[in-house]
């Protein structure tokens, strides 16, 4: 019983002065470096290959999974298993988890006021327009935190006759976008050449879904000359 207390006297003094505990490792990294192939030189830096095996705990409280200089509380190289767990069935509340492609950093994704959601819908019912004319309508949603796409949409006249054509031939079918202007999302919505019945305003409804910007890359705009041709063909836009 007095060897095994001396023995563990002796291995919490040399634990101490030399603060750092190395296991299958006589040239620890951190506070708690376990070499798991014992593959690591006896000096120096292990190699990239030496460390995949490697886990180590700094004196920081970061854990490495692979590496022997974790910049986070957990740091791993390799590939993370989530086993079985609860399914969260459509119900609200949870958050998305999205990867830094430079640092590999996890963070959970939102935007600059915090909302967390990837994808969010709204519907702009839009009373007592101008007959059948939207010009432009400020969502004041930012332009650089979400993409705005409508999704759906329909016009009532309020006299409930419908549209009479304003010129001499038919007018064209309804025209609705969704446009950036300044630094907010815009919407306008027409039927060209068209007019409501007894000049009365009408109501639209628009339906959109508005997706944080986390999850989306612009791959910029494609111009291309047809040279008055019906068709044409381009290469895939490069990033795809």
């Amino acid at each position: 019983m007095k060897k095994n207390i001396l023995f563990l006297i002796l291995f919490l003094v040399s634990f101490a002065a030399k603060s750092q505990f190395g296991v299958n490792t006589p040239n620890p990294q951190a506070l708690l470096h376990i070499d798991g192939a014992k593959d690591n030189a006896i000096t120096g830096t292990p190699s990239i290959a030496q460390q995949s095996n490697d886990f180590v705990v700094t004196s920081a409280g970061n854990v490495g999974i692979g590496t022997v200089s974790p910049t986070a509380k957990l740091h791993t190289t390799g590939n993370m298993v989530l086993g079985t767990s609860p399914l969260s069935s459509g119900a609200f509340g949870y958050g998305t988890v999205v990867r830094n492609n430079t640092t590999g950093e996890l963070r959970i994704a939102s935007s600059s006021n915090g909302n967390a959601y990837m994808f969010n819908s709204i519907t702009y019912q839009l009373n007592n327009v101008n007959g059948d004319y939207i010009s432009n309508f400020n969502t004041n949603i930012d332009v650089t935190q979400y993409e705005l796409i409508i999704v759906g949409n329909s016009f009532i006249p309020a006299s409930g006759i419908g549209l009479s054509n304003s010129n001499s031939g038919t007018f064209s079918p309804e025209n609705i976008f969704a446009f950036q202007q300044g630094s907010t999302w815009r919407l306008s919505a027409d039927y060209r050449g068209a007019s409501t019945a007894n000049a009365s305003n009408g109501s639209w409804t628009i339906h959109c879904l508005v997706i944080n910007k986390t999850f989306t890359n612009s791959l910029g705009t494609i111009t291309t000359n047809m040279g008055g041709n019906q068709n044409n063909s381009i290469p895939s836009p490069s990033g795809l």
